[in-house]
């Protein structure tokens, strides 16, 4: 996969992967926090299969992107724009996993003139849907709890997160799989080892530049998110495991509640790792590309 580069007009640089057809269906694909661009996307057969077209840029302060620690979540709207433009891009989508989610719905309301749909998947919530954490993995209780109360604590926390990620990789991989469902866990098995090297790629790209561009994204998330999701106007597509560990589905339902604009999709029985599932990947992108017909 060759690395993209784009130097925004503030200066900074956007990392992204492009894959899939040139001139298919545009998507814009969103990492979740941490992630990168290193996905696998250019081995993925849904994107010959179905003719599309899948960007994936990093975050500033991910893999390649330049930082910016006073980023908003709205701010990523403007980036998404810049890159379109260069991209020659009018029209897209756009898509984002867990922590991509709110940055999606910040695309789908300050570039509703250019953006024709959008889709969370696994998706974090905003606060005020997150009352109820039954189900949630205790490592992610942790994280959400000292990202709104204690933040010094998170980024002393991440910090030794990158330190460990670094001296001992797979001791980390296996601690954050430990935290999944057994979907989760059996999606994974099919994708073979591979699929478990690629994840671990993914996550030291992202950790690149250090835990700092993961401890924005956390308080980003966890508090205000700077706007308010009922003004969206484009078409917006939920997608939600019913035994999901990392974002359990009861403030999956009450975040759908502040989407009106909304069609929610909660798959009973699976997990969070929702596109490592071919089968509910390919109807993501065929709903997708409803919009477009």
């Amino acid at each position: 996969m060759a690395d993209n580069c784009f130097k925004l007009k503030d200066g900074r640089i956007l990392g992204y992967a492009d894959c899939g057809k040139v001139d298919g269906v545009p998507i814009f694909l969103f990492h979740g926090t941490p992630g990168s661009r290193i996905n696998g996307l250019e081995d993925e057969p849904l994107l010959e299969k179905y003719g599309i077209r899948v960007i994936a840029p990093e975050r500033p302060g991910y893999g390649l992107s330049s930082p910016k620690p006073d980023r908003t979540i709205k701010d990523w709207a403007k980036d998404i724009e810049e890159l379109a433009t260069h991209l020659s891009l009018k029209k897209f989508h756009v898509a984002g996993f867990s922590g991509g989610g709110p940055y999606v719905l910040a695309c789908s309301l300050f570039l509703a003139s250019r953006v024709k749909s959008g889709t969370i998947i696994g998706s974090a919530v905003p606060p005020k849907a997150l009352i109820n954490t039954k189900g949630m993995a205790i490592g992610n209780k942790i994280g959400f709890f000292i990202s709104k109360h204690f933040p010094y604590l998170l980024r002393i926390s991440l910090q030794s997160f990158d330190s460990a990620l670094k001296k001992y990789p797979d001791k980390v991989l296996q601690k954050m799989l430990n935290q999944l469902c057994e979907w989760d866990k059996s999606v994974l098995k099919k994708r073979s080892e591979e699929g478990e090297k690629l994840f671990l790629q993914h996550l030291i790209e992202a950790y690149k530049q250090g835990s700092a561009a993961h401890y924005i994204d956390a308080l980003l998330i966890s508090r205000p998110w700077g706007f308010e999701t009922n003004n969206i106007t484009v078409p917006v597509f939920m997608w939600h495991g019913e035994c999901d560990t990392l974002m359990p589905i009861a403030p999956a339902k009450e975040f759908a509640k502040l989407l009106p604009n909304s069609e929610c999709h909660f798959i009973p029985g699976a997990g969070h790792l929702l596109l490592e599932s071919e089968e509910i990947g390919a109807q993501i992108v065929e709903k997708i590309l409803s919009v477009n017909a």
